[in-house]
């Protein structure tokens, strides 16, 4: 390891293989993977499906296993009508010459921006806590990435509010009065300014902590986005292909944004690829412009494929609700048996678990803890990354193929690690 650069300097655990959500290392441990690796795996480890069309693909006689972006690839071709078949009505262009999520936000943040070119509205709305990417624009766009520095590039052309946080919301207001409020204040920014492009936004803020706004809240967003032409862009990186009940969590809020950038969970952490879902209006760039050498190739695009077909007709979603509803029994259990536990919320399968001080003011350090006594037990759960090794909060985003027992069992790890830090 003495040679890596000390931005990926890994853990020294080595995992050699894995089934379904169990990993094992080179000493014979066995894991319970919570976190679905990097947060990608939606199907698990090693799943057939993938591995068959995959195998299929590549035992075909003749197969390039690399051939240019630019020319035609009728797997290309077919996994773009999948996606706009799936999407919200009116997204129906797909661009997929891209490799990873950050690929994916910086194309619809180049899409909102050439849009209002000759207006000479720059600005993009971005949301505190969000984790966007890790090229030079993604980084400048993120509210929550902790390794921003001026040095290190992007725009900086970014105006910043706080998500909707239902459990910090402002003492004597209802709900309802809450969510109004945060709707007028991103109305009052997009009005008061001639420069606002557009918005992006996780649906669901994963690194701020797994915050799970009202569906009132999201759709006034689009109001006024809508209202104002300001493109709505929905990274949908975290939240889409399954675990929250849909191909997309657009979807289950009813919402139809401008734009919505995918990866990960895209090809069931298959790579590379990732993709962004837009209306016809924002299918304004040049080519050249947002393109990536290992963007748009075969083997990604079957993977994919696979991946609809199984999450499509399988009837897995249809499993999302029970499980969900497990995991918050756990939760909410472990929540009344530790004062220290403040809160535990979630959409399907991706769940957080905040902890507080006796003040109810949150506490930035016990979650590392946990973190590191939950992985002594054989589960691996997320710490949020907004700032590095602490955050007052763990998330949960298994494999949406966990059984009930595994939920179960995790569960119990994790109830065990948070008593041994008491």
């Amino acid at each position: 390891m003495q040679y890596l650069a000390k931005n990926m300097i890994p853990r020294p655990t080595e995992i050699v293989r894995a089934s379904g959500i169990k990993v094992y290392d080179s000493e014979g441990n066995e894991y319970l993977d919570l976190t679905s690796q990097t947060l990608d795996l939606n199907l698990g480890h090693g799943h057939p499906v993938i591995l068959d069309a995959v195998r299929s693909l590549l035992d075909t006689e003749g197969f390039t296993y690399y051939v240019s972006p630019r020319f035609k690839n009728r797997y290309v071709a077919e996994l773009a009508e999948r996606l706009v078949g799936l999407a919200p009505e009116g997204l129906n262009k797909v661009n997929l010459h891209m490799c990873n999520g950050s690929d994916a936000n910086e194309d619809a943040l180049k899409r909102a921006r050439k849009y209002h070119r000759d207006n000479n509205r720059r600005m993009i709305v971005s949301l505190n806590g969000s984790y966007l990417g890790a090229s030079s624009e993604t980084i400048s766009a993120s509210g929550g990435n902790i390794w921003k520095e001026p040095c290190l590039g992007g725009s900086g052309d970014y105006i910043f509010i706080d998500p909707m946080n239902p459990y910090r919301k402002p003492e004597g207001m209802t709900i309802e009065e809450y969510t109004e409020a945060k709707v007028r204040e991103f109305e009052r920014i997009v009005k008061s300014r001639e420069d606002v492009a557009g918005i992006i936004m996780e649906i669901i803020p994963f690194n701020a902590g797994v915050l799970v706004p009202p569906p009132d809240y999201v759709r006034g967003i689009e109001r006024v986005c809508r209202e104002n032409d300001v493109a709505m862009i929905v990274d949908e990186i975290q939240t889409a292909f399954g675990w929250c009940g849909d191909i997309f969590a657009s979807n289950v809020y009813g919402i139809q944004p401008d734009a919505i950038s995918l990866a990960k969970g895209m090809t069931a952490g298959f790579p590379a690829l990732a993709a962004t879902v837009f209306k016809e209006k924002y299918d304004v760039l040049k080519p050249g412009t947002s393109e990536y050498s290992f963007g748009a190739q075969s083997l990604g695009c079957v993977a994919a494929l696979a991946n609809i077909d199984y999450l499509t007709t399988s009837g897995i979603l249809d499993t999302i609700p029970e499980k969900h509803e497990r995991f918050m029994s756990h939760l909410t259990r472990m929540k009344e048996k530790y004062p220290f536990i403040g809160d535990v919320r979630g959409l399907g399968l991706i769940l957080g678990m905040e902890f507080i001080h006796d003040d109810g003011s949150p506490d930035m350090d016990i979650g590392v803890d946990v973190y590191h006594a939950a992985f002594e037990r054989g589960l691996l759960i997320n710490i949020p990354t907004t700032e590095r090794g602490r955050h007052s909060a763990i998330s949960i985003k298994p494999p949406i193929i966990i059984t009930p027992e595994e939920i179960g069992d995790s569960m119990e790890r994790l109830d065990e690690a948070i008593k041994s830090v008491l």
